[in-house]
């Protein structure tokens, strides 16, 4: 073979081979997995790795939504107007700002309940209701007005006849007698007050005996056999809470130290709530006052009354409490729920979804384990299960 030959096969060989490393090294070159990038340096690192590891499960790097069920319920979208049970816990009656009253029916669906069967009563419209006064018996009540100064004057409605009467204007402060047929009520005239017992539209009275103030607000006892009553525009350093006995022979100073204001009977009759205002900062906790034994416990709420009722036992009792707002001034509030024994000062706190509640005019339904309360934040009829 001459040397011609011999070059050409030489280069063929050449060719051949730079071909086969040329294919080897693409095939591996692009299957390979390129290096990280160097981490970045944390001069406050330990010997202890504290770096958060990338996932590498996508499905467990998404964040999750709990749908957590909450334990706060809205039934109504109307503004509604000192909302209350009837019909042993069955259903609810309300009023709206224009005077119209309403009545649904509590059921239970899933564990939730809804107002159904609603339907408006045919009574006469009385615009500008800001409170009712339900009595424990009977159908009829008293609707509340409230001007811009803040004073209140009241209309008695008749079930019987459908027709309201205006209460004189000389009425201070009224509130029912527990057979819903009598109301106690404070006159005032000629700068002179008296504490009278009549009926509903004030008529019959009889005058029980006067009163040194001129701004007293009253409280029946449940059993009708005491009244409560204290000075609404008291600002001095001591604002006494008061006892009359309901034939005016028994007049008493119970609370006497502090600026007391509210009180709200428990359902035996034995107890009341009252608020009592800190001189420092202005704010309210709740006070309970035991007539049996004199004793007056603070609770450690910071509330007042009208946010707050008792349960059936006359020991324990639920409160709205504000966490954001100013208490006692009838300002918008934001609030936590709470359940207080009275005796042991035990206490829960309920937590809600997160909405802005503002809770007034508690009440609990017959098996106390529904808590009812208008939101002041809306004017909506919400409910708290107190099971979850």
């Amino acid at each position: 073979m001459n040397k011609k030959a011999i070059a050409i096969l030489g280069a063929i060989f050449l060719l051949i081979v730079g071909t086969l490393g040329f294919l080897i090294y693409s095939k591996y070159s692009g299957s390979k997995t390129p290096a990280p990038a160097p981490a970045a340096v944390n001069n406050n690192a330990t010997s202890t790795d504290t770096s958060q590891p990338t996932p590498t499960n996508t499905a467990s790097s998404t964040p999750q939504t709990q749908n957590n069920s909450s334990n706060i319920v809205q039934l109504t979208s109307d503004q509604v107007v000192s909302p209350a049970l009837f019909f042993n816990g069955t259903g609810i009656s309300y009023f709206d700002h224009q005077g119209n009253l309403y009545q649904a029916t509590l059921q239970n669906n899933n564990g939730q309940l809804q107002l159904t069967s609603k339907k408006q009563l045919d009574i006469p419209l009385k615009p500008g209701m800001t409170k009712i006064l339900w009595p424990s018996k009977g159908n009829d009540f008293i609707a509340q007005f409230t001007d811009a100064s803040g004073k209140n004057t009241w209309s008695y409605f008749n079930s019987n006849s459908g027709s309201y009467t205006n209460l004189p204007s000389q009425v201070e402060s009224v509130d029912w007698m527990p057979t819903g047929d009598k109301v106690m009520y404070v006159w005032l005239d000629n700068n002179k007050a008296a504490l009278s017992l009549g009926n509903p539209d004030t008529s019959k009275h009889q005058t029980l005996g006067a009163m040194w103030e001129i701004d007293d607000q009253i409280h029946v006892s449940p059993n009708g056999s005491q009244v409560l009553y204290f000075e609404t525009q008291n600002t001095s350093a001591n604002n006494f809470i008061n006892s009359v006995s309901s034939d005016g022979k028994t007049w008493k100073g119970l609370v006497k130290n502090g600026q007391n204001f509210g009180s709200l009977w428990s359902p035996d009759g034995q107890k009341f709530l009252f608020g009592k205002k800190d001189p420092s900062t202005q704010n309210y906790q709740l006070w309970v006052y035991n007539l049996n034994s004199g004793e007056i416990k603070n609770l450690g709420l910071f509330t007042t009354v009208d946010k707050a009722v008792w349960d059936k036992d006359s020991n324990v009792i639920y409160a709205a409490v504000p966490t954001s707002g100013i208490i006692g001034d009838n300002s918008l509030t934001v609030d936590s729920f709470y359940k207080m024994d009275t005796s042991t000062l035990d206490k829960k706190q309920y937590t809600s979804s997160g909405a802005s509640i503002d809770g007034r005019d508690l009440f609990l339904n017959s098996t106390s384990d529904k808590l009812f309360f208008r939101n002041a934040q809306d004017g909506g009829l919400y409910y708290l299960d107190l099971t979850q």
